[in-house]
């Protein structure tokens, strides 16, 4: 069943259910009982619910109610293993409770199983000290016919999807649903560990998106912290914040209620975190943000935003063999040390990102090598290696400054709460700005990654005070946004009938990607050596051999590598097959010639090309003696919109600029003239974009030209109805046809 993000409610009533010692032998089946009593034995009068409001009666399904309930205690404890050393215990216990009611077969569907963890295990033990890491999950479910009828599910007969002795996963089907009834369950978790990541904020926190995919009558959240433990939360978005308060033991109490939660409707093209209400939560026991925060008197909605960067600041301590190193093989690209002198902060900046990416990704695991196509979607630590960049930028007296950006997918930087909710780049500072990306393997120099184009940044300036202390002077920009110009997919497709009936079509395809929109093409398409051989000419690096021969205990290694690179030759036309499949909806045949012409890999040869040839069914039709192409098709088909996005009232979040240019040459068979080829032409321009055919007959052969620009990755919603126009025109295409008439 699928869980919408954190969608929460309840009123603690189980935290007695699971007050239990680790001596407490209760079994499975006695928790199991009792918490099901205490969860259907009084519930609230919203909980008792059967039927919805006439407005609603045509929704899939409607949340009646729904709760989401933590309590969470921790402590201290002092554990004698192979150290002493001290360790927090945390108990946690959740509660999600919903009642629903199915309105149609989507929701039946959507609701007919519960899948969960049952139980995992993860104690251990060393010396005289026993870590317990034990989770356990509970469910019930009961379905509610429209006569008033309860039947209640017997989770005795959930199916077991892995049993082991610590490690169980569950999964239970709801038999009896129909739509017109109400299904109401629960799960709960109970989670006891000894870990010190119980200290951190990051460990456990929460993020409540306060949306859903169904109106919602009712939901609640309620927490339960110990006095011990620190909380933190985020509003954002507008989201409704907590009312407060505290027991008699002094435990904290955050409760929001909110009733006639409309239904989101999920659109194209947006960023939940910057468009939709939300809270993020977290609860730590001794997380050394709190001493920061303290200290340093941050404050305010951007507290932990502020403590992070502090954090990220502190970690810029040098030195290690490794920065020398790299000194080194810097200087070393030039040809000697008047050439180094004279070479432009550009210049000492793209001679360090070739060495930095090759060293991040030029070097393999045996874990890498079993699975290379996703050994390709490996990303570097942002945060890690803009430090060390750094480090040796200002060893070279290259001016620079760290950036620290989110990405516009995410969290902005007034909401930033863990590290990770920011990333750091480098800003060359020169006449032109050029930029250090730490991304994916097949980033440029000088390329923003298209998700923190046009955001806001931090702009921290550092000065080196000694070997292990630096200062910065703090600033805020925006980083540019690319054109539709620089992020293009242009193709060459040659076509012709073929086959006995000609109602099959050979299509020659040619492909040039640039900018953010050769990136999933690059990683999906090609080889892993290919992507080697490009980082390596690059940073003029060692060979296979070289770069292990010297390492203890890997220098077999290399032959591993060689293996697993000849291995994936023999899936190449497999990643090309996979690649036309996704954008014809359809299984190609007879898939030859694929070739990389240019792989793209660095800025020195920026734009990815690739060929392929393959044959297509489904293309076109005989009438009588003639034959009716589907040219819109050729273009793998645009954007069709959906009616829950015709109407819309908030901004639009595009992945970028971008265009697309489809040049299609269809070879008109002997004995037979086009038709229809001046109706295929279309021109809609506005500030949004535009969308273009132009259609000609050269002799023999009809060639069309498709292009379709998006002009900038973002727009008002107030700008909507102008770029649904383009799409809707683009869309239309599609059906476009072309008529070949026999002669004679």
């Amino acid at each position: 069943m699928k869980k919408t993000l954190l969608i929460i409610v309840c009123a603690l009533t189980c935290t007695a259910a699971f007050a239990q010692s680790e001596s407490d032998k209760q079994t499975y089946a006695d928790q199991a009982a009792k918490i099901q009593s205490d969860i259907w034995g009084s519930p609230i009068a919203e909980f008792k619910a059967t039927t919805v409001p006439a407005s609603l009666s045509k929704e899939s399904a409607v949340i009646l109610a729904r709760s989401f309930s933590l309590s969470r205690a921790s402590s201290g404890k002092l554990k004698f293993g192979r150290s002493i050393r001290v360790t927090t215990r945390t108990t946690k216990f959740t509660v999600f409770h919903e009642r629903v009611k199915i309105n149609d077969k989507t929701a039946l569907d959507e609701f007919s199983t519960l899948q969960y963890q049952k139980k995992l295990d993860k104690t251990t033990s060393q010396l005289f000290a026993k870590f317990v890491d034990v989770n356990n999950t509970f469910i019930g479910a009961k379905v509610i016919k429209p006569a008033g009828k309860e039947i209640m599910v017997n989770t005795s007969e959930e199916v077991l999807t892995k049993n082991e002795s610590k490690d169980q996963k569950g999964k239970l089907a709801i038999p009896d649903l129909q739509v017109g009834d109400v299904l109401d369950y629960y799960i709960c978790k109970q989670d006891i560990a000894d870990k010190e990541e119980g200290n951190a904020y990051k460990d456990n926190d929460n993020i409540f998106s306060l949306i859903d995919d169904y109106p919602v009558l009712y939901y609640s959240i309620d927490f339960q912290f110990n006095k011990k433990i620190k909380v933190r939360t985020i509003y954002a978005n507008g989201a409704k914040q907590f009312d407060e308060s505290h027991n008699d033991e002094g435990d904290l109490l955050l409760s929001l209620k909110l009733t006639n939660v409309p239904k989101y409707h999920g659109q194209l093209w947006t960023s939940g975190y910057r468009q939709y209400p939300y809270i993020e939560i977290g609860s730590a026991y001794d997380d050394p943000t709190d001493k920061i925060i303290e200290k340093n008197n941050f404050d305010g909605k951007t507290a932990m935003l502020q403590a992070r960067k502090y954090n990220f600041e502190k970690n810029f301590v040098e030195r290690e063999l490794s920065f020398y190193m790299v000194i080194q093989k810097v200087k070393d690209a030039f040809k000697d040390k008047k050439a180094f002198r004279a070479a432009s902060p550009d210049s000492i900046a793209k001679v360090l990102y070739a060495q930095w990416q090759f060293d991040t990704f030029g070097h393999y695991l045996p874990a890498d090598l079993k699975d290379l196509p996703a050994m390709k979607y490996r990303a570097a630590a942002s945060r890690f290696n803009a430090i060390k960049a750094c480090f040796v930028l200002t060893e070279l007296k290259v001016d620079h400054d760290i950036l620290l950006v989110a990405s516009r997918n995410g969290s902005s930087l007034d909401n930033v709460f863990n590290e990770d909710d920011f990333d750091a780049i480098i800003r060359i500072n020169q006449n032109v700005p050029t930029y250090l990306c730490f991304d994916d393997m097949v980033t440029h120099y000088n390329e923003i990654p298209a998700r923190f184009q046009g955001e806001k940044v931090i702009v921290l300036h550092p000065r080196r005070r000694n070997d292990h202390e630096y200062d910065f002077t703090e600033s805020e920009d925006v980083l540019p946004v690319t054109t539709a110009a620089q992020n293009y997919i242009n193709e060459q497709l040659n076509v012709s009938l073929a086959g006995a009936d000609l109602k099959k079509l050979t299509i020659d395809r040619t492909v040039s990607e640039a900018g953010a929109l050769r990136h999933a093409d690059q990683k999906d398409l090609l080889l892993a050596d290919e992507i080697d051989a490009g980082l390596m000419e690059a940073a003029h690096g060692e060979s296979t051999w070289l770069r292990y021969k010297n390492y203890v205990g890997f220098q077999g290694l290399t032959q591993q590598v060689y293996d697993a690179f000849k291995k994936e030759h023999d899936d190449q036309v497999k990643y090309y097959t996979s690649e036309i499949k996704a954008k014809f909806d359809q299984e190609p045949q007879k898939v030859t010639n694929c070739k990389v012409i240019n792989s793209g890999v660095t800025d020195a040869r920026p734009v990815f090309e690739y060929t392929e040839s393959y044959e297509m069914d489904n293309l076109v039709k005989k009438a009588g003696n003639n034959y009716i192409v589907d040219v819109g098709k050729l273009t793998g088909g645009f954007l069709k919109l959906d009616e829950k996005d015709k109407l819309r009232d908030i901004d639009v979040y595009m992945p970028s600029a971008r265009s697309f240019t489809y040049t299609i040459t269809i070879a008109i068979p002997a004995g037979y003239t086009a038709k229809g080829i001046e109706e295929l032409a279309k021109n809609k321009t506005n500030k949004t974009g535009s969308f273009s055919v132009a259609a000609s007959t050269k002799g023999n052969t009809v060639v069309i030209t498709v292009t379709r620009v998006y002009s900038k990755n973002f727009e008002k919603a107030a700008d909507w109805p102008l770029l649904k126009d383009l799409i809707e025109n683009a869309s239309d295409f599609d059906a476009a046809k072309i008529l070949l008439e026999k002669q004679g």
